[in-house]
């Protein structure tokens, strides 16, 4: 009876010990699991690191070269104004535009002065008309 005992008790020993040859795989194939997702993770952290970094200096291209940009287009327009002025460009543009003005207030005033005498006679022509008329209606 002590050897069936025995036996017995190597038999459930033996069971024990594949149910955790079992468990051991299973924690195994997790721990494998595991790793690929950490090595995944690690993978793509590392990408979105490199590609942050690669937009932020894209920016500070961007600034830079905008930064030169603006600073190219002040210059370009102070020099222009700067020459405007060391040729006294802009006191010349406004005594041409004082003349055009003047010109235009004289065409103004002769378009005025015609329109004027173009209803004197208009009303010249009216009254005219008008004596025509009576003298004919008086005379027959």
């Amino acid at each position: 009876m002590a050897e069936q005992l025995l036996e017995e008790m190597i038999q459930k020993i033996n069971q024990i010990m594949n149910s955790l040859d079992g468990t051991i795989a299973q924690i195994n194939q997790m721990s494998g699991a595991i790793t690929q997702m950490s090595q995944s993770f690690a993978e793509q952290t590392v990408a979105m690191t490199e590609n942050i970094r690669l937009i932020v200096e894209v920016l500070k291209q961007f600034r830079i070269q905008s930064s030169n940009s603006l600073k190219e287009l002040a210059e370009d327009f102070n020099n222009k104004v700067k020459e405007l002025w060391d040729k006294k460009s802009i006191e010349a543009i406004t005594e041409e535009e004082k003349k055009a003005i003047d010109t235009i207030k004289q065409a103004s005033k002769a378009v005025a002065d015609n329109l004027y005498f173009a209803q004197l006679l208009n009303i010249i022509q009216s009254i005219r008309e008008e004596t025509n008329r009576i003298i004919s209606t008086s005379q027959s």
